[in-house]
């Protein structure tokens, strides 16, 4: 019996260990894909029903090892067929963003009707990431 703890216990300590740095492994950070420069950190946002208003601020990242040149977003606003009814285009109070700096990029617009959905998209200079 003595022998049977003496075999099994290095084959549960093994086991335990091996499980709790699997757990390590999956608790890593997110990867971000080398052609992006910037990525959208965080976003809130309101809709006022009786004015029609669409006001908010996302926060905008550089991922990347270099500046980047007027960060901003693209807010794509649709309908409830799932179409593109209206979109505003963004940019942040800062020109350059050094690396690994964000900038908040405020919006406003008014609208006809209320938005089904909402979709925030990331860009700088003049290209879309």
């Amino acid at each position: 019996m003595k022998l049977i703890r003496v075999s099994v216990f290095p084959v549960i300590l093994a086991t335990v260990l091996f499980l709790a740095s699997c757990t390590a492994l999956a608790q890593g950070g997110c990867g971000v894909p080398g052609e992006l420069k910037v990525v959208l950190t965080g976003a809130e946002w309101e809709f006022d029903l009786k004015t029609g208003r669409l006001s908010g601020e996302a926060v905008v990242k550089n991922v990347c090892d270099g500046d980047v040149v007027a960060p901003g977003i693209l807010v794509g606003i649709y309908g409830v067929n799932g179409e593109m009814v209206n979109n505003l285009a963004q940019r942040g109070t800062e020109m350059r963003l050094a690396p690994g700096k964000s900038v908040k990029v405020k919006f406003r617009i008014d609208l006809k009707e209320a938005p089904a959905s909402l979709m925030f998209t990331p860009f700088e200079g003049m290209t879309s990431t």
